[in-house]
């Protein structure tokens, strides 16, 4: 099941990802050395295409992603 913006920005904050700026409806997180957009568009789900892509560069699975509380 796809995540919401709401949901994706809660769990990477809570691994230490901070919220560094806002164009348009993307926001950019960053930790520092990582640092990459997150689309925005309201109650829409994020696509699993660019889900698939953010877990890449995070470098986790889809259920360690979702254990994280």
């Amino acid at each position: 099941m796809p995540f919401k913006y709401r949901e994706f920005k809660i769990k990477l904050t809570k691994i230490g990802y901070k919220i560094v700026r806002q164009k348009g409806s993307h926001v950019i997180f960053s930790d520092g050395k990582n640092t990459f957009p997150v689309p925005n568009h309201g109650s829409k789900d994020i696509s699993l295409g660019v889900e698939k892509q953010l877990l890449k560069i995070l470098n986790l699975t889809i259920g360690e992603f979702r254990n994280i509380k």
